[in-house]
């Protein structure tokens, strides 16, 4: 009986943690101009509430809808790969480029009150990321 109270314990605070990271993540990926002066951007948007975890990314050269989980705790966030938009764990051209359950990235508060976070790349990393660790995502 006392085993079943401790795991229920801990799934409860596991569920707290998941819903404290429940909202908007977005960073932008810069990649400078292409030859006619545009802009070339990699938009990155992750959207976070209770079981769902999806990540799109778009923009130059880029159109990706990802389902994620999410692994959370007190102050970090990992965010793994499920499948993409289809189901299908290949991208449109038949490779598949992360296995599940890999975590893509890891989203870290430093402090409890903090609105910076600090992302850790995992098995997806921008092209523009230099740095393997930074601030890249904000909370919207």
């Amino acid at each position: 009986m006392t085993a079943l109270c401790v795991l229920l314990l801990s799934l409860a605070s596991a569920c707290q943690s998941s819903a404290e990271w429940d909202g908007l993540y977005t960073f932008s990926e810069k990649l400078g101009e292409d030859p006619g002066g545009a802009a070339m951007l990699v938009e990155y948007r992750l959207e976070v509430a209770g079981d769902r975890c999806l990540l799109n990314i778009t923009g130059y050269q880029s159109d990706s809808r990802i389902r994620c989980t999410l692994q959370a705790s007190d102050n970090k966030a990992a965010v793994r790969f499920r499948s993409y938009d289809n189901g299908d764990v290949k991208n449109r051209y038949g490779v598949q480029v992360y296995q599940v359950n890999e975590p893509l990235f890891t989203l870290r508060s430093p402090s409890e009150n903090s609105e910076e976070l600090l992302t850790e790349w995992g098995g997806l990393v921008p092209d523009s990321v230099k740095d393997r660790s930074g601030n890249y995502f904000a909370r919207q």
